[in-house]
């Protein structure tokens, strides 16, 4: 008999152990964004002459990897890339399409993102890290690409559809600044990159 109950109080005490204890969060935490990016940019060259303003439409994608820290933030890299087709340009006044032109902007940030516990479907946060810019001929397939720093503001929405998986949009600020002297005079040039982004996320 003494065996018995033994037995029975191990099997109950099992499962209580099992609820007090329950299996530790998932720390690998992905994000995939894909859709649609405007690109403003501001030319100054140096030496005080004219400057030029830059506009222009186009996709934007975005992977972020990273591990979660602590219920509710993660800290990760994030690598956006957004391309402009045929951007507009307005020079002393003047606008028009710059047609058959390629303008690409990518940007590779260390980034945090937290997620308040009040309000777990809503996350924001912010990075800071480098940004490439190039520009092509898409006629005859000349580009040049020029580095710059990029810091960025995001918030979002998420809606969890499983165990695993989130779906959700994405907004995202992203400012740069980066300097040329190809083609000369050397220049500075200041970008404002809005995206918004459908994603997915684990």
């Amino acid at each position: 008999m003494n065996r018995l109950a033994l037995v029975l109080v191990l099997l109950l005490a099992a499962p209580a152990r099992a609820d007090v204890a329950p299996a530790p969060e998932r720390r690998l935490f992905t994000r995939f964004g894909a859709g649609a990016a405007f690109d403003y940019e501001s030319w100054h060259p140096d030496g005080g002459a004219p400057g030029a303003s830059y506009t222009g439409w186009g996709p934007a994608l975005d992977v972020t990897v990273g591990r979660r820290i602590r219920p509710g933030l993660v800290i990760a890299g994030d690598l956006q890339a957004a391309a402009a087709f045929n951007r507009s340009q307005s020079y002393l006044g003047v606008s028009y399409a710059l047609s058959n032109t390629l303008h690409l902007a990518n940007t590779l940030s260390a980034i945090a993102d937290y997620a308040p516990r009040a309000r777990p479907w809503l996350h924001l946060g912010g990075g800071l890290g480098v940004v490439a810019v190039t520009d092509v001929d898409t006629n005859y397939g000349a580009n040049n690409t020029s580095w710059g720093w990029a810091v960025a503001l995001h918030a979002g929405v998420e809606r969890r559809v499983s165990a695993r998986y989130a779906i959700g949009l994405l907004a995202r600020l992203t400012i740069y600044r980066f300097g040329s002297d190809t083609p000369p005079p050397s220049s500075t040039s200041t970008g404002v990159l809005p995206t918004l982004l459908v994603t997915l996320a684990r």
